[in-house]
């Protein structure tokens, strides 16, 4: 690599790490005091914006669709007839472990017991309805809303890097078509800062939940005591893991970590299939699809302003904004493994591999718990009320043949997918913290290395602070509102682009120039 012409962006680096250092720094120091301001911030934001994340994730979803089905869907990433960089199963294996990490373990087993205990849409606590429609709503905040709203900024991305052929892998220039020269002053760097911000956020959310069931998993199977120093120490060991990952590169390291994680993520999955009730897992799965399918655009657009009961504010609210903040890390990487596929592949791949990546761990997993509720083998709801998350989960898992095994499979697949999310966003922000990546499109080693132990910090704070569920909802919130709207301009930069590019004959690909006579 020519480091004369790869030089580090000083200001987004050092302007991106001083910020990040007066976020984590007063979390670690001051817990308590931290924890009742995110507290007040949190309520404040889902109070006043709960319509604007709402609107913005149908936004998302409506371009996707509509850009996938468009002329704009048959533009080739790279040039015309060049094959995919990556198969199709490492393709989908890299961006499902980098778009869901640790988060669709935890969440995937254990998210229906709040939607059960305290039912949306008005109905009964411990109904039969009650009890569809929380094996229902984890699969619709996991479903293709999230994976459209993390696909709008890779088509800019992706056309910057493949067509264009541009080795500026930055936020702010999937924004030039709409702002112009503005993105290299201070619009730009701010951005590229809020970028860094996104990214942190939804990393520090992930991570506050990963690292506690890592904990939870080892301390039951070694009979370790649960301590914030055993959490950090975890959390030090997956920080080297994915420090590791994110310098050997994408291909060496992130490719070859992915697929090792879905083959797990797979085993375990089918295993729990298997061995528990596996009609009743089969049938709820199938009505979860069914009421999704019913109640989509309600559930889309429900924010119960007459109830008031906040249920879509504390939960869809804080997923689309948890989206939000990871999309545009989600829309680069993705981008950047997208190689020879057309821009409908990459969308659509995106959605439908991602979406039913996670609906398997929701059919499965979740309805394996939630038939333990209902048989009554297992009283999930009072141990959750109990015990907390992580060691309810832990609970739900040891009731399975060979139970203690599968504890101990599932803290590797926590760490696994923990350390394969966050190779890639550090690979991402290391690229982000330079004014160009090398012809490779690869970031420097040693500054893919800074940011992975950087993101480490805002966790520890969590973990110091307990990791309340409304302090990493606020981390989600806070970073994802100013990301939501960059990602709605980078959509409308794309279009832009691609149209410039026609009208000055810059884009080569016939096909193409055949659906666009009209600008032509």
């Amino acid at each position: 690599m020519d480091t004369k012409k790869v030089r580090i962006d000083k200001t987004v680096f050092f302007g991106a790490l001083i910020a990040l250092l007066a976020v984590a720094l007063p979390i670690i120091m001051m817990p308590e005091r931290s924890g009742k301001v995110l507290g007040l911030i949190n309520n404040a934001i889902i109070t006043k914006f709960g319509s604007f994340f709402i609107l913005f994730g149908l936004f998302c979803l409506i371009f996707c669709i509509w850009v996938s089905f468009s002329r704009y869907g048959k533009i080739v990433l790279g040039d015309e007839g060049e094959k995919p960089e990556f198969s199709s199963f490492s393709w989908a294996a890299m961006l499902f472990c980098a778009g869901v990490g640790a988060g669709v373990v935890y969440w995937g087993v254990i998210e229906w017991v709040y939607y059960y205990k305290a039912p949306p849409l008005g109905l009964e606590v411990g109904s039969w309805q009650a009890a569809e429609m929380a094996a229902a709503y984890g699969i619709f905040h996991w479903g293709p809303m999230a994976w459209a709203i993390y696909s709008v900024t890779s088509c800019a991305v992706g056309y910057i890097i493949f067509v264009r052929k541009g080795n500026v892998l930055k936020l702010s220039e999937a924004c030039r078509a709409l702002l112009g020269n503005r993105v290299d002053g201070v619009v730009g760097k701010i951005i590229d800062i809020s970028f860094v911000f996104g990214i942190v956020g939804g990393v520090a959310t992930s991570l506050g939940l990963g690292s506690p069931l890592v904990t939870a998993g080892l301390s039951r199977i070694f009979g370790l005591k649960e301590t914030p120093g055993l959490q950090i120490g975890i959390l030090f060991l997956v920080t080297c893991i994915f420090g590791f990952s994110a310098y050997s590169g994408l291909k060496k390291g992130i490719k070859v970590l992915s697929d090792v994680n879905v083959v797990l993520a797979l085993g375990i999955v089918l295993f729990v299939f298997l061995a528990g009730n596996t009609i009743f897992i089969i049938e709820m799965g199938t009505t979860s699809l069914g009421v999704v399918a019913t109640n989509f655009f309600r559930m889309s657009t429900w924010l119960d302003p007459a109830g008031k009961s906040m249920f879509p504010q504390y939960w869809t609210v804080f997923y689309w904004a948890w989206w939000a903040a990871y999309a545009p890390f989600l829309g680069m990487f993705i981008a950047r493994i997208s190689k020879g596929r057309t821009i409908k592949q990459m969308v659509m791949g995106s959605l439908v591999y991602g979406s039913a990546g996670c609906v398997l761990f929701f059919a499965v997993l979740g309805n394996y718990g939630l038939d333990l509720q209902l048989s009554g083998k297992l009283d999930v709801v009072a141990k959750l009320d109990e015990l907390g998350g992580p060691q309810t989960i832990i609970s739900i898992l040891e009731t399975l043949p060979l139970g203690k095994l599968i504890v101990f499979l599932v803290v590797v697949l926590s760490i696994t997918f923990m350390a394969t999310s966050y190779d890639s966003a550090s690979y991402i922000l290391a690229a982000n913290s330079q004014t160009k990546v090398d012809d490779n499109g690869e970031p420097i080693r040693w500054l893919r290395l800074v940011w992975a132990f950087s993101l480490a910090l805002i966790p520890i704070g969590f973990i110091l602070l307990g990791s309340p569920l409304k302090t990493l909802q606020t981390a989600s919130l806070v970073f994802g509102i100013p990301v939501c709207i960059v990602v709605i301009m980078t959509g409308f930069s794309f279009v832009r682009m691609v149209k410039s590019d026609i009208k000055e004959n810059k884009l080569k690909q016939k096909i193409v120039i055949d659906e666009f006579k009209d600008i032509v």
